[in-house]
């Protein structure tokens, strides 16, 4: 019945392929999926997921639809939840989806006022802005002026914002000793853990733990001020110059000209004083940094940038400068998606539960009235969310031994109930100091730098990662803060009433909730409500703090992941919104202009990836080469704990949980995997690649290599290449009017398109949608781009972060063609008396079947019948050897066209003109110049010329020499192509940077690496244009 199902399936989506038009004019080429594979693929997600909404859900509608105006809505009907769940289980691309999501948005933004109406303290006077002036926009090192109207709003040294006035007229004589709420109602039982409900890990709060001290940083002297900016700007990385302990921002750069910061360096002291898992992510992030200005450097976009920096002072600074700020735009938008899609993904439960649903806060938005919502206007931290991000309960067992063991060594022997707030602020004075004020000589956790390259070892650093990943976090909710916090927790209290905070009803009151009416309500465990009762006497006059942090928590459910208590978790999901939205840099600076545009590609999200798009597992497979490997869950769900994340797969029958190692990473795999390299990988690792994709097969590739050489010898393959080239130069040739010229990009248009409608054509027999053949189901670009990925990740080295992605396409590329090539076979067999015969049939009445790879197909499958292969083996051989050599091909014709044009073989392409105007004769001659050319092309490997020349590969490396790389064919073949090209009349470069191959040179492990750089600042082994002109 699967069979059938998938059958009909593939038939439909057929159909609707071969029924799409041919000519895009410049549109998505990507056809939309059959009504029958859309209804089958709706239908698996329903069963997987469930529906997001039933009748047991209508008293949550009821509440919110009567309550929304009035007494408030009764949040313990979860209507918040089922409105995330209906928006992650929609098509992503559904309309009402989109207009969902854009009401959610901009209804948690105005939750909260813009700018906030009051304030702890008066704004102290603007200073003089000293910010150098400059053609770009960057974040100022303390955030102030991201909102040119109120430039102090946001700014480090500014007092806290009051989100909610207070009117209780509860006296603080009246409230209850600060000691006495902990110990009642706060305090986790010595040696009761409760594991936290929604399976997160203590890795995930070590993140928490950086995004609050991202935002807050109170002032020992005047708890009103907070000494950090307001927003997502990684300032405990990089320094604001105010606060007392961050470095000063200019200690941690180089200043050399290449915008660097120093090795693993970070500037908050703060974070060297608590769990160390915090600090490694910090120390990532300062890799991540310098990995993206390298990058940027590198490629140098706009030609502004000197490699090596200029000697000139002044120049190298202001060259340092920009560099160091557009980096710095590119790390904290990093930042910002892992905080999105990893962080706000766990607290909404939807890593837990497989999907890569996420709000798209940054998205322009416009109300029924057609007024654009707002968005990057700015944002003021409030003393309310100072102490709602106070999550001391969340604290893993190995964490609160750490916490214990330091608080132990601050005030040695006295018991943690009986530290007062004086003895501690006295010994934090003097133990939360760095011992050096250097921050290249700071460390942590007993981590040591090493003492030349004052690098952590990254060993060490993986190891705080997994192990903060497979420990489980510790559930929310009443007496579950350990008692060492006790004097911290006391503090907090008294913050919060120095502050004049509301109480926890008035701030349910302010977002929309429903006011308790009891502590019953509030706590039903009677433990917890009559020990509150008794210290508070009214629900009313439970303060704010207390009140979220012993209240009842939720349960894990579709929605809820991270499972706070209820007040917390409404208040959390519009600070984020909030945090995100009203940040110009993670908005409306956000841009490819500001960040250029590999940097701004580099953060966009994948959710293909594995991770359900989340970025963290990049930023630690690049940061931290060979600790992991791509597919460990260790590092895909780094934010849960591996074992609860493998049972939630096995609940829902994810078949993807097989494609996981769910053991811990061990001992360093390869070192090179977290550096994207084009090291050609050896002939083992190949043949392993090739397995993961196409399967188990008896793959025979010398009966493959051999079938085509004798197939390509024939003539009319000649016949064919010149054909196939001649078209698409005529086809996509663009007149300039006025010139007497024509102009075209001949890598994209016509290189890299010859082999795949020859391969296509005459190889497989795969129906080409073209403008000739428009019922056809594979546009020729698409099946380009798929085969490109399946060289790139058989070839070469991989760069760990891309490698699922890339094995999950080329598999999907090695289906088509293994399932198109067995269904010719088959047919050339046995006829159409096949299930796939059968559909092969149906789907020949609406595309326009070619058979000209008959004849190949008929030779090779008599072969392999004498060599006992079946079909399915044929088929996978034939993938393995031919497709791989595709991009393989177009890149060495590619560079010996472009060898040509360069200004130092004026001469020699003079005589290649000469030589393409005599005809085929000629061939040979131009295959001995292409043979002579490999050996001046920098950017072709070894192997590349040991495969022009007829030579094997060095036995270290991937043999290249078969597919079209054959000697043989690619003597025959690549000289019918440059004979098209050079014959064209006065070739030349086109103008200005169209006319260069763009691509740069980076020195990776003291060998030079050339990588071509696409229309969307992709960095790829492959060329993929160069517009060149002649005269018509």
């Amino acid at each position: 019945m699967a069979a059938l199902v998938d059958a009909l399936s593939r038939a439909s989506n057929l159909i609707s392929a071969a029924l799409s038009p041919a000519d895009t004019d410049g549109g998505s080429l990507k056809a939309p999926p059959g009504l029958l594979a859309r209804s089958i693929t709706e239908m698996e997600g329903l069963l997987k997921t469930g529906t997001a909404l039933g009748p047991s859900d209508l008293p949550a509608v009821l509440d919110a639809i009567q309550n929304l105006n009035g007494k408030g809505i009764d949040d313990r009907l979860f209507m918040l939840e089922k409105l995330l769940t209906l928006m992650a289980r929609m098509p992503a691309d559904s309309p009402m989806n989109q207009k969902m999501q854009a009401f959610f948005i901009d209804t948690l933004y105005k939750d909260l006022p813009h700018p906030p109406s009051a304030y702890l303290a008066p704004f102290p006077p603007l200073p003089p802005d000293e910010h150098p002036k400059r053609s770009y926009n960057y974040r100022t090192t303390n955030g102030d002026h991201y909102n040119p109207a109120f430039p102090n709003l946001g700014r480090a040294g500014m007092p806290y914002s009051r989100t909610v006035p207070s009117a209780s007229v509860v006296p603080p004589s009246a409230l209850p000793d600060p000691g006495l709420v902990f110990d009642l109602l706060l305090s986790r039982p010595a040696g009761k853990f409760n594991a936290h409900p929604g399976g997160l890990s203590s890795m995930f709060f070590a993140m928490a733990n950086l995004v609050i001290h991202s935002i807050f940083d109170t002032n020992r002297k005047d708890w009103n001020i907070n000494d950090t900016s307001s927003y997502i700007d990684l300032s405990p990385l990089y320094g604001n110059g105010v606060s007392k302990m961050k470095a000063p921002p200019e200690a941690l750069r180089r200043f050399d000209g290449t915008g660097r910061l120093h090795e693993d360096v970070f500037g908050d002291a703060r974070l060297l004083f608590m769990p160390p898992a915090t600090a490694v992510l910090l120390v990532l992030l300062c890799r991540n940094h310098n990995f993206i200005a390298e990058k940027i450097l590198h490629i140098n976009e706009r030609g502004t940038f000197q490699n090596p920096p200029p000697s000139d002072d002044a120049a190298r600074r202001a060259q340092d400068d920009e560099i160091f700020e557009r980096t710095r735009l590119v790390n904290c938008g990093f930042f910002a998606r892992i905080v999105l899609y990893d962080y706000v993904g766990g607290i909404l439960g939807l890593t837990r539960d497989g999907s890569p649903f996420r709000l798209n806060l940054d998205q322009a938005i416009r109300d029924g009235n057609h007024e654009i919502a707002p968005v990057g206007q700015g944002n003021q931290i409030s003393c309310e969310f100072n102490l709602l991000y106070r999550w001391h309960a969340s604290t893993s067992a190995p964490d609160e031994k750490w916490i214990d063991d330091a608080f132990s060594g601050m005030i040695p022997g006295k018991p943690f109930n009986e530290v007062t707030v004086e003895e501690f602020t006295q010994a934090a004075g003097k133990f939360m100091r760095p011992n050096d004020p250097d921050p290249k000589k700071w460390e942590f956790g007993g981590l040591k730098r090493d003492p030349v390259t004052l690098r952590f070892d990254d060993a060490q650093l993986a190891t705080i990662i997994k192990n903060a990943t497979e420990a489980p976090a510790h559930a929310f909710g009443a007496r579950q803060i350990p008692e060492a916090l006790r004097v911290v927790e006391i503090m907090t209290i008294q913050q919060g009433r120095a502050w004049g905070c509301c109480t926890l009803n008035e701030f349910r009151q302010f977002f929309g909730l429903k006011a308790y009416s009891s502590f019953k309500e509030w706590n039903p465990n009677p433990e917890i409500y009559n020990a509150a009762q008794a210290l508070y006497g009214s629900i009313d006059n439970l303060e704010l703090h207390v009140g979220m942090q012993a209240e009842e928590a939720k349960g894990a459910m579709p929605g809820a992941g991270l499972c706070p208590s209820y007040t917390m978790s409404r208040a959390i999901l519009a600070d984020a919104v909030v945090l995100c939205r009203s940040d110009p840099y993670l908005s409306t600076e956000f841009t490819p202009y500001n960040c250029t545009a590999w940097g701004f590609g580099d953060v966009q999200i994948n959710p293909e990836d594995g991770s359900y798009g989340g970025p963290l597992t990049k930023l630690l497979l690049r940061n931290l080469p060979g600790q992991y490997q791509s597919g460990d869950a260790y590092v895909h769900f780094p934010f849960l704990v591996p074992n609860d994340v493998k049972t939630a797969m096995q609940k829902r029958r994810d078949p993807a949980i097989a494609k996981y190692v769910w053991s811990r990473p061990l001992a360093p795999v390869n070192p090179s995997s977290g550096v994207k390299t084009l090291n050609l990988i050896a002939v083992d690792k190949q043949a392993a690649r090739m397995t993961k994709i196409v399967g188990k097969f008896n793959i025979n590739r010398k009966l493959v290599n051999d079938a085509l050489v004798a197939h390509l010898s024939q003539p009319k393959i000649e016949e064919a290449f010149t054909a196939i080239t001649k078209a698409l130069i005529e086809k996509h040739s663009v007149v300039r009017p006025g010139f007497h010229s024509k102009q075209i990009d001949i890598v994209q248009t016509v290189i890299n398109m010859v082999p795949v409608y020859f391969v296509a054509n005459y190889i497989l027999g795969l129906p080409l949608k073209t403008v000739d053949n428009p019922h056809g189901i594979y546009r020729p670009e698409q099946l380009y781009e798929a085969w490109a990925n399946v060289g790139n990740y058989v070839l070469y080295d991989q760069y760990a972060p891309d490698e699922w992605f890339m094995r999950e396409n080329a598999t999907g590329a090695a289906d088509i063609v293994k399932t198109e090539v067995r269904m010719n076979l088959e047919r050339l067999s046995y006829g159409i008396f096949s299930i796939t015969g059968l559909f092969d049939t149906i789907g020949d009445i609406f595309s326009s079947k070619n058979n000209h790879s008959d004849a190949f197909l008929t030779q090779i499958l008599a072969a392999g019948k004498k060599e006992n292969m079946s079909i399915p083996d044929i088929a996978a051989s034939l993938f393995a050897v031919v497709i791989p050599s595709v991009p393989k091909y177009s890149a060495v014709v590619t560079q010996l066209v472009d060898f040509y044009l360069s200004k130092e073989q004026v001469n020699k392409k003079a005589d290649l003109t000469q030589m393409s105007a005599a005809g085929p004769a000629m061939n040979p001659q131009i295959a001995a110049y292409a043979k002579n050319a490999v050996q001046s092309i920098p950017a072709l490997t070894p192997a590349d010329v040991s495969a022009v020349n007829g030579k094997a590969a060095a036995a270290s490396s991937v043999s290249c020499v078969e597919g079209l790389m054959t000697e043989t064919i690619f003597d025959k073949t690549s000289p019918v192509i440059l004979r098209q090209i050079f014959n064209l009349r006065n070739l030349r470069r086109a103008p200005g940077t169209s006319g260069v191959l763009p691509m740069f040179t980076q020195t990776i492990r003291d060998q030079p690496q050339t990588w071509f750089i696409d229309n969307k600042s992709n960095l790829s082994p492959w060329p993929t244009g160069l517009m060149l002109q002649y005269d018509a």
